[in-house]
């Protein structure tokens, strides 16, 4: 998330930079006019590797990760929570997906999601494991009108730690979550 905002800002210094008093040329040139993407929330979607269903039963060492996590994060201890973390994690929550290279992007993780969560329901397919959470507050946290209500991820883990982490949709029919339901406590 912070490396979104850094690109930016590096973006913008280094629009201005490169200008040179000297002109070899006086020809201009005009760049072609961007073609518009044809799907302006491409970066949005889920990607397809990543079951939007359970199916078949759940790696019972992942969930107990998963569950440590959860109860970690759940008693505020957002540092603790960030360890469960593999350097170079995917995550999406109704965000592109980021790439959490460092302990302070790990720690922004668990920062940016305001309740806590119990899991519910869990199942495959492996490696990943799709849960149905019921979210509560958390200390630290706001969950807000959030609480009691599910939200729905997609969760892999490799070596003890979590490498992938996805919002899912509500409703498996759907292809992507509701950028309203993942705002403003929704989200676990």
């Amino acid at each position: 998330m912070r490396r979104a905002s850094v690109l930016l800002l590096s973006m913008t210094v280094f629009a201005g930079c490169g200008s040179s008093t000297k002109h070899t040329t006086t020809t201009t040139r005009t760049a072609p006019p961007a073609a518009a993407p044809s799907d302006p929330n491409a970066d949005l979607r889920i990607p397809a590797h990543v079951p939007r269903r359970a199916v078949g039963d759940a790696d019972p060492r992942s969930v107990k990760v998963i569950a440590q996590w959860l109860r970690t994060l759940q008693r505020g201890d957002e540092n603790g929570a960030a360890r469960y973390w593999a350097t170079g994690a995917k995550f999406q929550n109704a965000t592109p997906v980021l790439t959490i290279d460092t302990p302070i992007e790990k720690l922004a993780i668990q920062k940016s999601l305001p309740c806590g969560a119990k899991i519910k329901n869990a199942g495959g397919p492996k490696p990943f494991v799709v849960l149905v959470f019921t979210l509560t507050q958390r200390t630290g946290g706001d969950c807000g009108s959030g609480v009691g209500g599910t939200a729905r991820g997609a969760i892999r883990v490799a070596h003890g730690r979590i490498v992938e982490w996805y919002r899912l949709p509500d409703d498996p029919s759907q292809e992507q979550p509701d950028v309203a339901a993942t705002e403003g406590g929704a989200s676990a």
